[in-house]
């Protein structure tokens, strides 16, 4: 049933920032190397989409800034369930991974005496350290990765999805895909693989991600073998715009505003609200908190009419806002946004804070099977702090890269399983057959995303969770097997991609809300109203999961950070 097969000695799936940088590195070692991507490699991902910032201590803007008062704040942000190892590697690398992409020919913004611009997110950064290229910093970096990417001539594939990952024993050893855009089956075989799919937003009706982002490599490395972590952790932001609905999960971050005048976020009723849910943080509290702090004013009933809260533009001058968000406010003007007044924001999802657990060398518990991006984990812990995926992606990236060629040199011939590769064969090309009459798949994905939305989202109790975990086996035994495709043809057939894809998403949604009930306090960007508070005594632990035959393990292993660190001085 296979149409084609291809060779190489490392395979990166995803084609966005942090697969680019592996991508260059496996190159530069000697290796082999072949891009997969869902969408156009290097213009598509998530990546190219960031706009906060880039997180590295130059100490620049405050001398007091260095990497270890980065690694603190990372560990705090992370609220003591990052890895130590991990976060102290990305955020000592920092510097160079910024000097790397300078050597790729990003440019980002300095100052009259040529230092790097450095300013501050929020009130989980000690000092300003976050560097900047106008309000779109992933673009810089995506056209300088490009160019390294078309200057080595690395091979990259278009519009492929990759439906499993083939192994030899222990090991991975290469996997099957689906071309889009000719409907052919492919055997892709590789002494290793870089994981670098990013995160899984599209499993919430609003949020801040491509249409592509859909959980993919999770499942992937799950079904592979491998351990997940710290999955119960969904940072959902505050800064969306929510109308109107041709700009709806638009980010705007407008926290850049607040010291230069701006009027802090406000309910239905006029009042500021932020400093009621986060005394600390005040009006521009951890962005976590204003994600939480939206949906109490709205339960209250002091929501704005879409679901939000009112950020009010006007109240700085239309020069500032161009000088300071030049991207997003022409990008709001374009589709009719009336920037002189109040603007309707509210909660997205945006980032999965955990993924397909890595070590030192982005390495998963599976031989061979590396990740990078924000589908791996271990780096953040229960949060991540603005402008640290930027970092984490060229740090590890890089390191991903480099080792997936060592191990890729040292693997020899694999012995493929035949027998799974004609199994796995037949489930894609099922999904094509006349005889289905059950829902669509974007039905079906409606109803995820619901599921995902109603108890998997800001606010989470053991009711809901219980409820979606339910949902989601019954959606596993009933609707995916049944979901009937308007065109049967394999070439071209986006129908059937979306077939694939939601069947992934049930798997990870079931996943996700498996962990976030096992895990009974609050911590982080996982908030219990049945138990609102943070437990250390009991759950200072990651919860790690697993495939156990169709369903899943869940482990509590105590972190080894200890308590979360007191703010630097």
């Amino acid at each position: 049933m296979i149409d084609r097969t291809i060779e190489t000695d490392v395979l990166i799936i995803g084609g966005g920032g942090g697969g680019l940088r592996a991508a260059v590195e496996a190159h530069e070692a000697g290796a082999r190397v072949l891009v997969l991507s869902k969408g156009i490699v290097g213009k598509s991902g998530l990546t190219q989409t960031a706009v906060t910032g880039f997180q590295v201590a130059f100490g620049y803007a405050d001398p007091r800034d260095n990497a270890d008062v980065h690694y603190a704040d990372t560990i705090r942000g992370g609220y003591g369930l990052a890895d130590p190892e991990l976060a102290r590697i990305f955020t000592a690398g920092a510097v160079e991974a910024v000097e790397d992409i300078e050597s790729f020919g990003a440019r980002f913004d300095r100052e009259p005496d040529g230092k790097l611009v450095q300013r501050k997110l929020d009130s989980s950064q000690t000092y300003p350290r976050s560097i900047k290229k106008g309000d779109s910093l992933g673009t810089p970096i995506m056209q300088a990765l490009r160019r390294q990417i078309n200057k080595r001539k690395i091979p990259r594939m278009h519009e492929i999805l990759v439906t499993s990952l083939l192994k030899d024993g222990d090991r991975v050893c290469g996997a099957i895909a689906v071309d889009f855009q000719t409907g052919e089956l492919l055997e892709i075989r590789a002494g290793a693989i870089v994981m670098a799919a990013g995160g899984a937003g599209e499993m919430f009706p609003v949020h801040s991600n491509t249409p592509d982002s859909t959980g993919d490599g999770y499942v992937l490395a799950l079904e592979a073998g491998a351990d997940l972590v710290d999955i119960e952790f969904l940072l959902m932001l505050g800064h969306a715009v929510l109308h109107p609905a041709t700009v709806r999960g638009v980010l705007f971050t407008f926290q850049y505003l607040l010291t230069k005048g701006a009027r802090p976020l406000f309910n239905s009723e006029g009042e500021p609200f932020l400093a009621r849910y986060d005394p600390e943080g005040g009006d521009n509290p951890a962005r976590h908190i204003y994600a939480r702090a939206i949906y109490g004013e709205v339960r209250a009933g002091r929501g704005s009419p879409h679901g939000g809260a009112f950020f009010d533009p006007g109240s700085v001058s239309m020069e500032t806002l161009m000088e300071s968000l030049p991207s997003q406010t022409k990008y709001l003007l374009s589709f009719g946004v009336d920037m002189t007044k109040p603007i309707e924001v509210g909660s997205a999802a945006h980032y999965v804070c955990g993924g397909i657990k890595i070590d030192t060398n982005s390495q998963s518990t599976v031989p061979g099977l590396f990740a990078v991006g924000e589908c791996s984990g271990g780096p953040h812990g229960a949060g991540r702090i603005g402008g640290n995926s930027l970092t984490e992606i060229l740090v590890f990236g890089k390191r991903a890269g480099r080792a997936a060629a060592e191990a890729a040199s040292t693997a020899g011939q694999a012995n493929v399983d035949r027998d799974f590769i004609e199994a796995e064969c037949r489930r894609v090309l099922d999904f094509l057959s006349d005889r289905r009459s059950g829902p669509r798949p974007h039905e079906v994905k409606a109803q995820l995303q619901k599921i995902m939305n109603d108890h998997v989202g800001v606010v989470r109790n053991d009711e809901g969770l219980g409820s979606a975990v339910a949902r989601f086996e019954d959606m596993q035994e009933a609707d995916i097997g049944a979901m009937a495709l308007a065109n049967h043809d394999r070439v071209g057939n986006y129908d059937w991609i979306e077939a694939l894809e939601v069947a992934a998403m049930v798997r990870f949604g079931q996943a996700m809300a498996g962990a976030a009930r096992l895990r009974t306090e609050s911590r982080g960007a996982h908030y219990r109203e049945d138990y609102p508070d943070l437990d250390d005594e009991h759950w200072l632990k990651n919860i790690l999961i697993r495939r156990d035959g169709d369903g899943f393990a869940f482990e509590a292993r105590p972190c080894p950070t200890g308590p979360v660190l007191e703010p630097a001085e």
